[in-house]
């Protein structure tokens, strides 16, 4: 997925256009205009850092490279865990994990793990 995706899919997720998070940020209307006609332009590096902060996203994740929402150091132990175990996919059904959640309690139980 490229960048503008990703930037109008957050965009929408905080109910704003991406012009009015350009603005909120001090990045030119233009600026996402030519993002728009352009999707396989990447935003300057101080724009890209200056969107991965506003949204809590890493920058690999605006650029594509990764799934993963969040920056490096704040997943939490589920979402590493879910990353793991589903190959990178944050889409896991509530069943799919309690039966992950009880077969770890299972192997805790049968090693004597604490």
């Amino acid at each position: 997925m490229l960048f503008f995706s990703r930037f109008e899919e957050l965009s929408a997720a905080k109910g704003m256009s991406t012009s009015a998070v350009a603005i909120e940020l001090g990045i030119a209307k233009t600026t996402v205009s030519y993002w728009r006609q352009n999707p396989s332009v990447a935003p300057k590096t101080e724009q890209l850092l200056k969107i991965a902060h506003y949204f809590n996203v890493s920058t690999d994740y605006l650029l594509g490279n990764t799934d993963i929402q969040t920056p490096p150091g704040s997943s939490t132990p589920e979402e590493v865990a879910k990353v793991a175990l589903f190959g990178g996919s944050r889409e896991v059904s509530e069943q799919a994990w309690n039966e992950v959640e009880d077969f770890v309690q299972y192997i805790k139980q049968k090693y004597d793990i604490q």
